[in-house]
């Protein structure tokens, strides 16, 4: 695969952002069996915390009003997680594993499933609980009492998980340092402090990241990289993918793409 032939590690990029479009991962669905496992398993576990079954409205019909449903953030960020999660598994599958890890917001707790941190079971548990509690937020106002009370209920919930220390490097957004022990506190799944990618790149790069893998529902992140590269020259000094768009690059035989990023 073209990853494997690059120098340096790899990282893995678990995006955050906007909602995902419907039918967004219906492609890797229908072209490898083992996403639609985990796509399936993933959801699975995740519907009993929703008002509809997750794979449904994912897969709804564009402006539908199913459809629409992915722009509330209960169903947002379910369909971002199992996207990710089953996006990994199935790279995990192919035999490309990341050196280190970096999640960003919603893409915290996949990234930390990636790590080790936190079981499938747990990690299910913990976005499911967020929906409900979001689902039941009726205000709008995001930086409202309420949100505050739903941040509250959802860090009981997290109090009652069982993290494990990373076994792989795992990069925080909001400190731009990897994480340890304090993967134990639920507070730190908590906060809200300005995303720092920029430094987190930086970190990554000094220590050897030459390739840089999205997953998600897009390419969020991997377009910020170009301002992000302290010495990205033009004849490509690290390379970038989105699983979503270059899962066809990723899948064939070497040289099947370059990747590289550019300013």
């Amino acid at each position: 695969m073209p990853v494997e032939a690059r120098n340096g590690r790899i990282a893995f990029l678990f995006s955050a952002g906007a909602a995902p479009r419907p039918g967004t991962g219906r492609e890797l669905q229908d072209a490898f069996p083992e996403f639609a496992g985990a796509l399936d398993d993933i959801c699975g576990r995740l519907d009993p915390y929703l008002e509809l079954p997750l794979k449904s409205v994912m897969f709804a019909h564009a402006g539908t009003r199913t459809a629409a449903l992915l722009e509330r953030e209960s169903f947002a960020g379910p369909a971002v997680f199992a996207l990710q999660t089953a996006q990994y598994r199935l790279l995990r599958g192919w035999g490309v594993l990341p050196d280190v890890v970096f999640g960003q917001a919603a893409g915290r707790m996949a990234a930390a499933y990636a790590a080790g941190v936190f079981s499938l079971a747990d990690a299910c548990h913990a976005v499911g609980t967020l929906a409900r509690l979001l689902d039941g937020r009726t205000d709008g106002e995001p930086h409202s009492a309420r949100l505050d009370d739903v941040l509250d209920a959802y860090g009981r919930t997290l109090a009652t998980l069982h993290p494990c220390a990373p076994r792989l490097p795992l990069v925080s957004d909001i400190t731009a340092r990897p994480v340890g022990a304090e993967t134990a506190e639920p507070g730190f799944w908590l906060q809200r402090a300005p995303l720092r990618f920029a430094e987190a790149v930086g970190l990554l790069h000094r220590d050897g990241v030459r390739t840089w893998l999205e997953l998600g529902p897009g390419d969020r992140l991997t377009s910020l990289l170009p301002e992000c590269l302290p010495d990205c020259l033009p004849g490509g000094t690290a390379s970038a993918f989105a699983l979503s768009r270059d899962w066809a690059v990723l899948r064939s035989g070497p040289g099947a793409g370059s990747g590289a990023v550019r300013r």
